[in-house]
């Protein structure tokens, strides 16, 4: 059974704070700016499993929307990639800084 959590997860790194998030909760920008504003995390990681068909729609415009919303860096990775596509989409999404 899945259940909400009741604290944000966030860890010290030699780069500063780091936010982590699961894919769903990137929709949610007031968890990222909890994570920025309450934690000082200057960076925020949201692994993901957006495919090629709601990736283009919704993922790249969430990270930088939450780049830009929080100033800081928004890093996310998604194995639900088809490795054998035609389409080379291996570096399509790079990780966004504060300027989008």
């Amino acid at each position: 059974t899945l259940s909400p959590g009741q604290t944000v997860t966030h860890f010290s790194s030699p780069f500063g704070e780091i936010g982590v998030g699961i894919c769903y909760d990137i929709r949610f920008g007031e968890l990222a700016m909890i994570m920025r504003q309450k934690y000082n995390c200057v960076i925020l990681i949201f692994p993901g499993a957006f495919n090629m068909t709601t990736g283009p729609a919704h993922w790249e415009l969430l990270q930088r929307a939450r780049a830009v919303d929080n100033q800081c860096f928004v890093i996310t990775a998604s194995p639900a990639r088809a490795v054998s596509s035609s389409d080379d989409n291996a570096s399509k999404y790079p990780p966004y800084t504060a300027w989008g």
